[in-house]
């Protein structure tokens, strides 16, 4: 797995998905969680935004608000 080489190679391999998985807000909460750990907290934002959008019930929308809200 991806994730077990360290965020930048599982990012990598989660924008490869990007063609196939744009319109599913977990891809975005995906990126936004790497991104975050990258310390690219504007990139995170913008991805945690996308999710937003997408996502499908206040819970999973409240939960991504308040990950975005905690950036620095």
């Amino acid at each position: 797995m991806a994730e077990l080489d360290g965020p930048e190679v599982a990012l990598a391999a989660v924008d490869r998905l990007e063609e196939k998985l744009a319109g599913y807000h977990a891809y975005h909460a995906t990126r936004a969680d790497l991104l975050r750990r990258l310390g690219r907290s504007q990139k995170s934002r913008a991805a945690y935004d996308k999710a937003i959008e997408l996502a499908g019930n206040t819970a999973e929308i409240a939960f991504l608000a308040r990950r975005r809200d905690q950036l620095g």
